[in-house]
C-alpha cells in the first residue's frame, strides 16, 4: 500500500502494534513452524476475533503482515472488525517472516530444542534464558546444525527484520505518523524486541498477543510486551452485546 505523503507534512511519531498471528494447527501439534505454514485453528480464529474487537476503536494508518498465510489471515480478521476503517489493505512484507529453521521446519519442537541445547551445552530453558542473548545463540546453533545450509543465522535474521521494521516505521512517520498494525511471528518478534532493548524481559510471546513499540526520529521504544488485554476487552464487548 502506498501512503500519500505531502512534502509539507512533518515526520510524526509512530506506534507499532506488533501482533503475533493466531494459533495454527502446527502450533497446536507442537511442531516447528517457520516458513512452513499452517492454517488457523478454530480457537486461533476465535481468539484473534476477540483481539480484533479489542482493537476495533483504534485508527490504523497502515496494516502490514508477513507474506505467510497465518499472518495474513489474522490481519484480515483485525481489519474486518475495525470501526474506523475496515477496508484497509494488508501489505504483505517478506522481511516480517518468521525465522527460517532449515531442516527443522515441521519437526517436533522438543527434538529441535534437544539438539540445540546439546549443541549449546545446556539442559533447560531455565539455563537458556540466563544466557545474555539466547535468541542469537539459538539462531546461530540452528544454522550450524542445518546441513542444508538454508537456516538463518542471527545476523541474517535480524538484518531482514530490522530492514522491514525500519522501512515501515519511516513510511508511516513520513506520512505524519500514527498507528500501524504489524501481524508477525513469535520467534522473530522475540528477537526484534531483544534487539531494540537488550534488557527486555521476554519469556513468552503468546498467539494473538500485542506488543507496542513507539518510533520517533529514528529511535524505538518498547511500551509493552505480550499484552493479552485486547483479547479480554473483546470478550467483554461480546458479553455486553449479548445482554443488551
Amino acid at each position: 500500500m502506498e501512503i500519500k505523503n505531502n512534502t509539507q507534512t512533518e515526520k510524526g511519531k509512530v506506534t507499532l502494534y506488533l501482533m503475533r498471528h493466531g494459533q495454527t494447527i502446527i502450533n497446536k501439534a507442537g511442531r516447528v513452524q517457520g516458513w512452513c505454514d499452517g492454517v488457523l485453528t478454530e480457537d486461533g480464529v476465535k481468539v484473534a476475533e476477540n483481539v480484533a474487537l479489542g482493537l476495533s476503536d483504534i485508527e490504523f494508518k497502515g496494516v502490514y503482515s508477513s507474506d505467510l498465510g497465518r499472518a495474513i489471515k489474522t490481519a484480515k480478521i483485525i481489519i474486518n472488525a475495525n470501526k474506523i476503517n475496515n477496508e484497509l489493505e494488508v501489505n504483505e512484507v517478506t522481511d516480517l517472516r518468521e525465522m527460517y529453521f532449515g531442516k527443522y521446519e515441521g519437526e517436533i519442537e522438543k527434538l529441535m530444542f534437544e539438539d540445540i541445547f546439546r549443541y549449546l551445552n545446556i539442559k533447560s530453558f531455565e539455563e537458556a534464558f540466563k544466557m545474555p542473548n539466547f535468541g542469537r545463540a539459538f539462531a546461530d546453533a540452528c544454522s550450524s546444525l542445518d546441513e542444508t545450509g538454508a537456516a538463518e543465522n542471527y545476523e541474517k535474521l535480524i538484518g531482514r527484520i530490522m530492514t522491514g521494521i525500519n522501512n515501515i516505521s519511516e513510511e508511516i512517520s513520513a506520512a505524519g505518523g500514527g498507528n500501524a498494525l504489524l501481524v508477525v511471528h513469535g520467534g522473530m518478534l522475540r528477537n526484534l524486541l531483544k534487539e531494540l532493548h537488550e534488557e527486555a524481559n521476554i519469556e513468552n510471546i503468546e498467539n494473538s498477543s500485542v506488543s507496542l513499540v513507539e518510533y520517533e526520529n529514528g529511535n524505538f521504544k518498547i511500551v509493552s510486551i505480550n499484552d493479552m488485554s485486547y483479547k479480554e476487552k473483546g470478550e467483554n464487548i461480546k458479553k455486553h452485546d449479548m445482554y443488551n
